[in-house]
């Protein structure tokens, strides 16, 4: 058999090293060419594995010809025959792929491939799932999704030049949002009534929200609104009629939430609220940043100098999100209406989530137009998400940090051995492991850490006297 052996005979291990083409089996080799692991003969030469092994049956070939006594006009023979037999195989892929293809349309055709999720797999052929399951066990699967950048990322919409016409060639996701026309006057909402100083702060806690939900659906939240507004309501404490008084309130609150609602909360690690941070201070700077003004090209090519510019990336993702609840709303509303001939929908569920996002969408609307006045009170609070960042960011080269120093120093950690004769006088109830260790300290560019703060081994016996029986 082609390859070398993996296999050691231990039981259990055909689940740390399974076959990488069946997945059922124990890999005891691996391909001399790729150096896959594969379990036996047939999986080496199945379908999954046949380009690296016709390719290795070629190289061996052309080894033995190269070592061979035949004539040069025996190995040109042999060399035309490889040739032929390749181009057939490779004409025969092609023609099943071409029937694959067709046949999958088929199978697949009136399905709506977004809901229909159990009646698209029930149409697949045994083969086709267990290549499904590889390739979600291998991460090829991860690899085909493309992993959307912001649009208040992209160059083109950071330049203080915005040609209208380039943005129409842009795709939905990356074009900058459109601002909302016709939203109402905040005075003739409030009559005589001056809006609250914690409105900016609300804005904070919205665009946290935004930036989350928009990523979570990589760029696709207006795809999915029912869905982008649930998410947006389930993170936004604004968005269901709380207030905030602090910068570091509107943001933490959004991160606190995203962390309780994830069922795998180191998913969301602190990079990545770091990261969220990041794009509220892009979102709330604008375009160029938040010194100098933006320029834009009216419809006859001259620059026009706008003088609400700060607020350009804040009113667009505010307006980004009004068009995600006015998209739910139309949703849930024909769901409603559906409730009469379809039982499985619970009504009850479906009007109070479209209560729900009225209310958020009312309260965007005003925001909006509180945007529109009172829009450059954002600007100072630019230091302060600035120092939020810094914060972030320090904290976690703290904790880099002290990691790396732990690691450098784990071989001054010696634990006592149990053939030590003088464990034997040791009481593990009382003694104390600082008496038989040399006291360190681990230094860091900001602290020092002593070894009396690290944890206890023996300290941490007492609870459990089971760990270590002494004679």
């Amino acid at each position: 058999m082609s390859g070398h052996s993996l296999s050691n005979g231990k039981e259990g291990e055909a689940i740390q090293n399974p076959c990488k083409i069946c997945l059922a089996s124990l890999a005891k080799y691996a391909c001399p060419r790729c150096n896959l692991a594969y379990c036996s003969v047939p999986c080496y030469q199945s379908e999954a594995h046949a380009s690296c092994s016709e390719a290795f049956y070629k190289d061996w070939v052309m080894e033995e010809l190269k070592d061979s006594s035949a004539s040069p006009e025996d190995r040109q023979k042999v060399l035309e025959m490889l040739a032929k037999d390749q181009e057939q195989r490779e004409e025969d892929e092609e023609d099943e792929m071409d029937d694959k293809v067709t046949s999958l349309n088929e199978r697949l055709e009136g399905l709506d491939l977004d809901k229909d999720v159990s009646a698209v797999w029930s149409r697949l052929t045994p083969q086709e799932k267990e290549e499904f399951a590889r390739m979600l066990q291998d991460g090829r699967l991860a690899r085909l999704i493309e992993v959307w950048t912001p649009w208040w990322k992209l160059k083109c919409n950071q330049q203080r030049v915005l040609d209208p016409a380039h943005q129409a060639t842009l795709s939905p996701a990356d074009r900058l949002p459109e601002a909302c026309a016709g939203v109402p006057d905040v005075h003739k909402m409030l009559m005589k009534i001056k809006p609250s100083d914690n409105c900016r702060f609300d804005v904070v806690n919205i665009l946290t929200a935004y930036s989350f939900v928009a990523r979570l659906h990589n760029g696709c939240h207006l795809e999915c609104p029912v869905d982008s507004s649930q998410d947006l309501l389930d993170t936004c404490g604004v968005l269901r009629g709380l207030s905030c008084s602090s910068v570091g309130q509107g943001l933490q609150a959004v991160i606190d939430a995203v962390t309780m609602k994830s069922k795998d909360s180191d998913k969301f690690s602190s990079q990545f609220t770091l990261t969220l941070v990041r794009d509220v201070h892009l979102l709330v700077a604008g375009p160029g940043g938040h010194r100098g003004q933006t320029l834009t090209l009216n419809p006859g090519g001259l620059a026009q100098t706008s003088q609400d510019h700060s607020t350009t990336f804040m009113a667009a993702a505010l307006s980004d999100l009004v068009r995600v609840m006015q998209a739910a709303l139309a949703v849930l509303k024909i769901e409603l209406k559906a409730c009469k001939h379809q039982k499985d929908l619970d009504e009850q569920a479906l009007k109070s989530h479209k209560s729900q996002v009225f209310r958020a969408e009312k309260k965007l609307q005003f925001l909006l137009s509180w945007m529109h006045h009172y829009g450059s009170a954002m600007h100072g609070l630019i230091p302060l998400i600035e120092f939020e960042i810094d914060t972030r960011q320090t904290e976690i080269n703290d904790v880099d940090e002290i990691k790396s120093a732990v690691e450098e120093h784990m071989d001054k950690l010696k634990p006592l051995s149990l053939e030590d004769p003088d464990l034997e006088t040791l009481d593990p109830i009382t003694t104390d492991i600082n008496d038989k260790e040399t006291p360190f300290t681990l230094s860091t560019n900001d602290s020092e850490i002593s070894s009396d703060a690290l944890p206890n081994p023996l300290m941490e016996m007492r609870g459990n006297p089971k760990i270590v029986e002494l004679n």
